[in-house]
């Protein structure tokens, strides 16, 4: 079976040190994402860091994703470890200032799916939850941070 990629940017009129908090506050981020999010396992050097699991569940189904690199307010690697339907699972998200106010998210996610010919609904279906997800976001940064 072949991997799939996916592959978004999100454009918000605030400072990359704000979206990555929000974005790596693995706790509170059912708020953007569709799901119950809680931290199981504290990383380092920051509890939401490196090591740090979380479990996800969208109702239908409860996955794990263990943090493997980050680098407070650059970027964020993780994979799924346990429940889901893919074989392999990454994502790589990394925050990029384009000025003093305003700032990208580079969102990756490649997989491989454990059942020939479901990578194309996965695909689509994963895009849309992290592109809906990306919005919220970024509509919560600007609404709530103050220059």
């Amino acid at each position: 079976m072949g991997m799939y990629t996916i592959t978004l940017e999100k454009t918000a009129k605030v400072p990359k040190k704000v979206l990555f908090e929000l974005l790596t506050d693995h706790g509170n981020l059912g708020r953007f994402f569709n799901g119950q999010y809680n931290l199981i396992k504290e990383g380092k050097p920051e509890s939401n860091g490196i090591g740090a699991i979380r479990e996800v569940s969208n109702g239908l189904f409860t996955v794990q994703e263990q943090v493997i690199d980050y680098k407070q307010n650059e970027h964020l690697h993780y994979k799924i470890i346990q429940g889901a339907a893919v074989e392999e699972h990454g994502g790589w998200i990394k925050f990029n200032s384009l000025n003093a106010h305003d700032s990208m998210i580079h969102y990756r996610i490649m997989f491989t799916p454990k059942v020939k010919g479901t990578g194309w609904i996965m695909k689509y279906l994963i895009e849309k939850q992290i592109k809906r997800a990306l919005d919220n976001l970024a509509d919560y940064g600007e609404d709530h941070w103050q220059p």
